[in-house]
């Protein structure tokens, strides 16, 4: 079974993009799973085959509780970690050989507390990747493509698994601002000379880039479709090294 989690900031686009990939993967003959993880959503564009929400609901903790809406769904991310083991069983009962997993669109309340975390380790399988969604139009700056590559890192140190980062709502991206993006990743120093900021603030992130914390992005959107065929070939370049156009059986 291949774990692939969704992870990202609030409006990234998160459920929006599990849902147009997991139709893509259907249409393109794959039998794929979708789990629901955020306790607090309103909507969803997808019908997940588990929803956590059947058993754990923010909105019924915050009432009971008395609690606002961000201790509600600290509380509840918390409370999920009780349910790992049945959320996994159910996994293996829908058998399906790729599971997108959809956490909840607060990020910071659940990617830096121990109960999020925990959480990604016990629902990975035997290969498990972790999607990091970027908001295009965000890092479109200088300032918006640095401080999502350290989120981006940030995530990768605290669950410890393979990323990708996926620049979500491509189709707002002009080519230009594709083309800078890319010269930003593939050239950290020509974005540090254009950052307004301390030189020992340069330094952690020249260090951050040395270290491969500015990584290639996938530019996808969920909206058209554009990318998606791109991102599923790092997924199965992550599962197969490319020597297979097939998921796991």
């Amino acid at each position: 079974m291949y774990t692939v989690f969704f992870i990202g900031t609030a409006g990234s686009g998160k459920s929006t993009l599990v849902s147009a990939l997991s139709n893509w993967l259907e249409d393109q003959g794959f039998d794929v799973g979708v789990v629901n993880l955020d306790p607090a959503a309103e909507y969803l564009p997808y019908v997940p085959d588990i929803d956590v929400r059947d058993r754990i609901s923010a909105r019924r903790i915050m009432k009971q509780f008395k609690l606002g809406p961000n201790a509600s769904i600290v509380a509840a991310v918390d409370m999920m970690v009780t349910e790992a083991e049945r959320i996994k069983e159910e996994m293996e009962v829908v058998g399906a050989p790729i599971f997108l997993i959809d956490t909840p669109g607060q990020m910071e309340l659940f990617a830096f507390r121990q109960s999020g975390a925990y959480l990604i380790q016990r629902l990975s399988d035997v290969h498990s990747l972790v999607v990091y969604v970027a908001d295009a139009v965000y890092m479109q700056t200088v300032d918006g493509f640095a401080t999502t590559m350290l989120l981006a890192l940030s995530s990768r140190i605290r669950f410890k698994k393979p990323q990708i980062v996926a620049v979500n709502k491509a189709d707002l991206l002009s080519e230009e601002a594709t083309v800078t993006i890319n010269n930003w990743v593939e050239d950290p120093e020509a974005l540090l000379e254009s950052l307004d900021m301390p030189q020992y603030e340069k330094e952690v992130l020249r260090s951050v880039a040395n270290m491969g914390g500015f990584v290639e992005p996938v530019f996808v959107s969920a909206k058209t479709g554009e990318g998606l065929d791109r991102l599923y070939h790092k997924l199965q370049m992550h599962y197969t090294g490319g020597e297979d156009a097939q998921l796991p059986p």
